[in-house]
């Protein structure tokens, strides 16, 4: 039995050790990333909707992506989305819209942003469960997104530029 315990303590110890060698390089690797933004992003739910899942799952890929994101929540006024990208100095502003019935705040979104004097500065990005890439041309939106994949590749493309 001693003999057991000896291996198994043998085991952990060389566990720590190799844990102490990598674990330094993974915090600079992450610190560094965290220092370097990708841009600020606002994203929030269009007002009248509260429908989360989507514009969450998009927020979190592009944190994870390196963007700065400003989810403001769901419920949100076109008025609101265009006053926290002026404050905030955002690169892109995401809204989603999972109603027919909604649909019609991401167009106030645009004229918002267009009337706050930002718009030529910002992207524009559309998404929602009933939301198309025929919808985000009729509005001139600059990004329809289906989902976090897409929208953390349409992101970075238009980052690269």
């Amino acid at each position: 039995m001693y003999g057991k315990n000896l291996n198994l303590l043998a085991l952990l110890i060389l566990g720590i050790v190799i844990s102490q060698l990598i674990f330094p390089m993974s915090v600079g690797a992450c610190c560094e990333q965290e220092n370097e933004s990708m841009g600020t992003v606002i994203i929030a739910t269009v007002e009248g909707d509260s429908h989360t899942f989507g514009k969450d799952s998009i927020a979190a890929a592009l944190e994870e992506e390196g963007f700065e994101v400003i989810n403001l929540g769901n419920g949100i006024s076109a008025e609101s989305f265009a006053a926290n990208a002026k404050e905030k100095k955002a690169d892109f502003v995401f809204s989603s819209a999972s109603m027919s019935t909604t649909m019609v705040h991401q167009i106030q979104i645009e004229e918002q942003l267009k009337a706050t004097g930002i718009r030529d500065k910002v992207i524009t990005g559309v998404g929602g469960s009933l939301v198309t890439q025929a919808w985000a041309d009729q509005i001139e939106a600059d990004i329809y997104t289906s989902g976090p994949a897409d929208a953390m590749s349409k992101a970075n493309r238009l980052t690269e530029k």
